[in-house]
């Protein structure tokens, strides 16, 4: 094995710096802004959209907090776009934890579901594609990244999703 000189050493070293300081100034740019509103006589924070585009992340979010399915604490001013992740990953579990009287198909099928949406849900960041039928208002073509809806009870509009 090869040793290496000193400035190769101090070259990785400052590679490796460069590295952690785009790791972290990427980490700040994932901060979402939150805002209290008064809806159906109760005050609920939602999170606003920063210079990213479209994202249902931010959508499946405001519509889970808006339904009391996901809490945010109202002293959070920012909240970061990892938190809600895991966030939306853990109402994944939780509502589809229920599997009682149900067939062991049924049971490995919602489990293989919630595993593949939760592997997704970082796409949810920057945007998904949907396929648009047009015979209704919400007839599309069923994805990977619709279950995802369907799997926290989210009646999906497409054009307002992305």
């Amino acid at each position: 094995m090869a040793s290496s000189s000193p400035s190769e050493e101090a070259q990785n070293q400052n590679q490796d710096q460069q590295q952690v300081a785009a790791v972290k100034e990427e980490e700040k740019e994932c901060l979402h802004k939150t805002k209290m509103i008064q809806f159906l006589g109760r005050t609920t924070p939602i999170v606003l959209q920063n210079d990213n585009g479209p994202c249902p992340l931010l959508a499946i979010c405001n519509v889970l907090l808006l339904k009391n399915n996901l809490n945010l604490s109202p002293d959070c001013a920012e909240v970061s776009q990892e938190k809600l992740l895991s966030l939306v990953a853990e109402r994944l579990i939780d509502s589809n934890s229920n599997v009682n009287n149900k067939d062991a198909g049924f049971v490995e099928n919602q489990q293989q579901n919630i595993a593949d949406a939760i592997d997704l849900l970082p796409q949810l960041a920057t945007g998904i594609d949907v396929n648009l039928k047009f015979r209704r208002i919400d007839d599309f073509e069923f994805t990977r990244e619709c279950a995802i809806f369907d799997l926290l009870d989210i009646p999906s509009i497409p054009w307002l999703d992305s």
